[in-house]
């Protein structure tokens, strides 16, 4: 049998950049021979094993032909009788379907190369438009390749492949990965334009619209994908930002971190008086999930400035629960008890907001 190194590792190595993991393809070779080896089967629907020693995955070469609607609904040939430039064939982008062998020699039959050299994003075959998700991937890559172009025909691919309603086939569960994945890279506006440029944002993400994607492109991202998603989302409707997390099976962080940034943002502290900031405080949990609280402010700031506003030197939200939560029981009278105690504490709060201000 024959194993060659594929995908985003030959890629990623060829453009200098670090290879975060390696995939390695095996032709001429049966379940039984990598089994024997001590190999271990992961992939249910295709022949994928890990290495015993690397834990590396290794797939044997294999054709695929869609047979439905759905993204599982492929027939595999993984027989040892398919060649690698059939495997490679089958992959998404040229720069994505070039092999090395052991000694380091270059199999490259699609161009990917000079692709790479041009620094174009272009499908390897027609059986690109077999599989929706590489609309939103295609998208994700040139967010993280952004001196990259998408071949013309390419693109015209993606759009026949949007206005055929076939993202409707994806699961929210690999969008918000796709997506997720997106958000956290240096330019992940980048995603969301590719996106609409395809028609594909309306069926996505409808709540949001050129401003948003002016306030990430000024935003200086941090490869977080959950502060990309709340500088994204930081001017919408509460509403608007429960619909688009639940509908995309995004993770409850991200809905009540981006809640508690919004109500930030879109608090007046200045116009509010020490017993508003207070009942503030205790509203937004600020006492109990401290931590999150004070995220949640410097997400707000961050915000802000990707607006281009001004802000003072000191966020008061911060200033506000450092003092109020040094009151504690103990700073309260002794001899009181149960509710009166978390009474004296507030009261004393209050009055100490009072002398901030």
């Amino acid at each position: 049998m024959d194993v060659y190194l594929v995908g985003g590792a030959v890629r990623d190595q060829l453009l200098g950049l670090p290879v975060a993991e390696r995939d390695w393809v095996v032709v001429g070779a049966e379940p039984a021979t990598l089994l024997a080896q001590g190999y271990r089967q992961v992939g249910k629907d295709f022949p994928v094993y890990l290495n015993p020693h690397t834990k590396e995955e290794y797939a044997l070469a294999r054709t695929e032909r869609k047979t439905g609607p759905l993204h599982t609904d492929f027939e595999c040939n993984a027989d040892p009788s398919v060649t690698l430039e059939q495997d490679l064939f089958r992959r998404d982008l040229t720069i994505n379907a070039i092999a090395q062998d052991k000694n380091g020699e270059l199999i490259d039959p699609y161009g990917g190369q000079e692709d790479l050299r041009n620094k174009v994003l272009r499908h390897v075959s027609p059986a690109f438009a077999e599989d929706p998700l590489r609309v939103l991937r295609i998208a994700r890559f040139a967010a993280r390749f952004p001196d990259f172009t998408i071949a013309e025909n390419t693109k015209s691919l993606m759009c026949d492949m949007v206005n055929a309603n076939q993202l409707q086939s994806l699961s929210p569960e690999r969008i918000y990965l796709e997506t997720e994945k997106a958000l956290s890279t240096d330019n992940p506006h980048r995603y969301f334009e590719i996106l609409i440029e395809v028609n594909a944002h309306d069926a996505l993400w409808t709540e949001f619209d050129s401003k948003d994607l002016v306030r990430l492109k000024n935003w200086a991202a941090d490869n977080n994908p959950l502060h990309a998603f709340i500088v994204l989302a930081s001017s919408l409707a509460q509403d608007d930002v429960d619909r688009i997390t639940s509908r995309w099976k995004f993770p409850g962080i991200y809905q009540a971190l981006t809640a508690l940034t919004i109500r930030i943002r879109n608090q007046q502290v200045d116009d509010l008086g020490a017993e508003e900031i207070v009942s503030n405080l205790y509203e937004m949990d600020a006492f109990r999930r401290r931590e999150r609280f004070e995220e949640a402010c410097r997400l707000a700031r961050m915000v802000e400035e990707a607006e281009g506003k001004t802000l003072a030197p000191q966020d008061p939200w911060l200033t506000y629960i450092a003092e109020a939560a040094e009151i504690t029981a103990a700073s309260v009278d002794h001899q009181l008890s149960g509710a009166a105690i978390g009474q004296a504490i507030r009261s004393a709060q209050i009055e100490r907001i009072e002398q901030l201000k």
